[in-house]
């Protein structure tokens, strides 16, 4: 601290005759606490507010990187709640496991600071999180199976079905789970809710992209297979693949349309996209042959 004759403040425009020089440590801790101009030296009275901005900003930001790392802890803490959930369900304990699983899709929502309900699959859009999207499909698929062993859960039951039926059509489970939703149609005791979720879940996929409407007649043949395995391996990782999957939603459904209105369109494109998933078919991970893939 230097005692200087008599002048007038840079910060507060106020006469003092005691200055304080902003050492360099003093002066980041400003900018970080959001100070964007700080003279050289201020007045006694400026020096002491701008050190109790200073002690604010640093709480601040202590509070916020607290809540990153709380963030962080519970992102984790989500796959012992997926085991815990799929070892209650492998014991048929279907209330412990529904409990797990609510608690797993509350964990996402708080990590993407959403409200209770509001999960939905554009969240993970534009992020390398994207494989969550398997897994949070097969959660909705575990709910609405346990949902159905009572009345009292119908309406937790249609919920869930809403909800898979949003997230399915972005997984490779896609034909296993619609397989499996055909059949437990059938013995379910909502079978409301599930001819609900069967008919929006295949206006999803129905003839609005070209692929589906070359394979009309067998939505899980093995080139669609290939061709999704393409898009979710090599394209959806990627900002520019995610951006060419993004371009191909929005153009397609009115070539789809096109091709519909002719069993000779449908087999020129069926000609074509088999020639090019037996391209794209080489290209995929070794490590998962086609034959097993769930698409």
């Amino acid at each position: 601290m230097a005692t200087l004759k008599t002048e007038k403040c840079v910060r507060c425009g106020e006469l003092s005759d005691t200055f304080v020089s902003i050492e360099a440590g003093m002066r980041v801790a400003m900018q970080e606490a959001g100070e964007k101009s700080i003279p050289d030296k201020v007045c006694a009275n400026c020096y002491g507010v701008l050190t109790g901005s200073v002690s604010q900003g640093l709480k601040l930001r202590m509070e916020r990187d607290q809540r990153e790392k709380n963030k962080v802890m519970v992102w984790k803490n989500r796959v012992h709640l997926i085991k815990n959930a799929r070892v209650m369900m492998y014991k048929k304990a279907y209330s412990e496991a529904a409990v797990q699983y609510e608690k797993y899709i509350r964990v996402l929502e708080m990590v993407y600071n959403l409200e209770k309900g509001k999960l939905e699959p554009a969240v993970f859009n534009n992020s390398t999180r994207s494989k969550e999207l398997t897994v949070i499909a097969s959660v909705y698929w575990d709910l609405v199976r346990i949902y159905d062993t009572s009345p009292r859960y119908g309406d937790r039951m249609r919920g869930a079905a809403q909800k898979l039926a949003k997230f399915i059509k972005f997984s490779p489970m896609l034909p296993d789970i619609m397989k499996k939703a055909e059949q437990f149609e059938k013995t379910c005791k909502n079978q409301a809710v599930m001819r609900d979720f069967l008919r929006e879940s295949k206006a999803g996929r129905g003839p609005c992209f070209v692929a589906s409407a070359a394979f009309a007649a067998d939505p899980y043949a093995l080139e669609l297979r290939i061709l999704r395995a393409w898009r979710d391996q090599k394209l959806r990782p990627h900002w520019w693949g995610r951006q060419l999957i993004w371009l191909y939603y929005r153009q397609s459904p009115p070539l789809a349309r096109w091709i519909s209105t002719s069993p000779r369109k449908i087999k020129c494109a069926r000609w074509f996209l088999t020639k090019t998933a037996n391209h794209l078919r080489k290209n995929l991970n070794s490590e998962q042959r086609i034959g097993d893939l769930k698409l």
